[in-house]
């Protein structure tokens, strides 16, 4: 394999090279045989016709390139690799010569990562919050964990007030698109609107009301945008929230601890780890924020690309744990996944220069991956199976990047949040 041309402009490289034909030649004939086993001929069972016959069937011209696919396939990684090259994106090949019995000629053009030019990193200063836990935070939780098992109890002597849920009839005028029964309906949800909330805050059972609402022209619903609307509603039933008391059998209810005071103690503890977490992360965000300023680097847009899906699947990954799909979760939000898309492309772009930075600090302070720290990090994620060269890769970089942002908070001058 010879190397005719190598040239940079910016982000992107452009080779020329060139293989001999006897290469070429080998790869032809590695089609052919494995064209000779799968193709049918009449008069002959399945890969037993003559080679000289099966040639004479084929297209010479799509042998001839899908052969030159396949050997510029093999040669490709061996390539970049004698190169020293970096790929950000999938190469774009063209064959400059094509014909037997000569070297096959292709060009490759490939973008590359950029050079970066790594503003100051050593002596930065951040300050930690606090990860302290106080009562209020540890009340708050809990009350989030009454409100989920609490229960839904009719009442009768009192009228609605704000976080009741009601039955009512309802009559609005021809084309809305409410329902002429609303069961369960929150109050204080602001679901049709605020005003129609405040509308139904101090009836009593059955009384009846009428109102008009005038609806603002950015009204998500076009039925009623920029309209006022007339309503009638009786109220059915009332319901209000009941609490379980914070007690010991609220604790055994809620885990596996007999007392409250246990269970409060488990919070704690599991809330000073959330904080630290959340304290380190912004920490590390604070630091690179800081390199970032004085660092100048053209951000590739097909790794802000990958980027992007990455963020999708972690919200479809997320929102798959609450029972929802993309699509329900596009209704609810009323974008397409295109305005999601739109939306990422800023902190999508944070994220990869954040990685650039890191892998640039890493090559400037000679960072690297032992051996066993490489072991201990597979055998906690991979589950004994087997990786592949590039999911090795992916965990190697991962850690050579966790290196990095462990050197930025070590060469840091950090103060304590109070």
């Amino acid at each position: 394999m010879k190397i005719l041309k190598n040239e940079r402009d910016g982000n992107k490289v452009t080779l020329e090279i060139e293989e001999s034909a006897e290469e070429f030649t080998k790869a032809i004939n590695d089609t052919l045989n494995e064209t000779v086993q799968d193709m049918k001929i009449p008069g002959f069972r399945k890969g037993k016709a003559p080679r000289s016959i099966v040639e004479k069937n084929i297209n010479q011209e799509a042998v001839d390139n899908h052969s030159a696919q396949n050997l510029i396939g093999d040669l490709y990684p061996q390539i970049i690799r004698d190169l020293k090259i970096s790929p950000v994106d999938y190469p774009k090949i063209e064959l400059k010569q094509l014909e037997r019995g000569k070297p096959l000629i292709f060009s490759i053009e490939i973008e590359v990562y950029p050079e970066i030019k790594l503003g100051n990193y050593k002596g930065l200063k951040a300050e930690k919050k606090s990860t302290e836990v106080k009562e209020e935070d540890v009340l708050n939780v809990m009350g989030d964990l009454q409100n989920r098992l609490a229960k839904w109890v009719e009442v009768k002597d009192r009228a609605v007030k704000e976080g009741d849920v009601v039955d009512l009839t309802l009559q609005a005028e021809a084309g809305t698109p409410w329902p002429r029964d609303l069961q369960f309906y929150p109050v204080g949800s602001k679901y049709i609107s605020a005003e129609f909330d405040s509308e139904l805050v101090g009836l009593t059972l059955e009384q009846e009301k009428e109102f008009k609402i005038q609806f603002k022209e950015d009204y998500p619903v076009k039925e009623v945008a920029g309209k006022e609307i007339s309503f009638k509603v009786k109220l059915l039933k009332i319901s209000e929230k009941e609490l379980l008391p914070l007690d010991d059998e609220f604790a055994k209810k809620i885990s596996k601890h007999g007392t409250l005071a246990e269970f409060k103690a488990e919070l704690t503890k599991n809330l000073e780890e959330e904080k630290r977490e959340e304290a380190e992360a912004d920490l590390k965000n604070q630091l690179l924020d800081e390199v970032s300023k004085n660092t100048d680097i053209e951000v590739p847009r097909p790794l802000v690309d990958n980027e992007i899906q990455i963020m999708l699947d972690e919200l479809k990954a997320s929102l798959s744990h609450s029972n929802l799909t993309m699509e329900n979760y596009l209704k609810s939000v009323e974008k397409s996944e295109e305005d999601v898309i739109s939306e990422f492309v800023k902190p999508a772009t944070a994220r990869v220069k954040g990685k650039m930075i890191l892998k640039a600090v890493a090559e400037a302070e000679k960072l690297e991956v032992a051996e066993k720290e490489l072991k201990e990090e597979l055998a906690r994620y991979s589950g004994g199976e087997k990786l592949t060269e590039g999911q090795l890769d992916y965990v190697k970089d991962y850690l050579l990047r966790r290196k990095a942002l462990d050197f930025l908070i070590n060469n840091a001058t950090i103060s304590r949040g109070g």
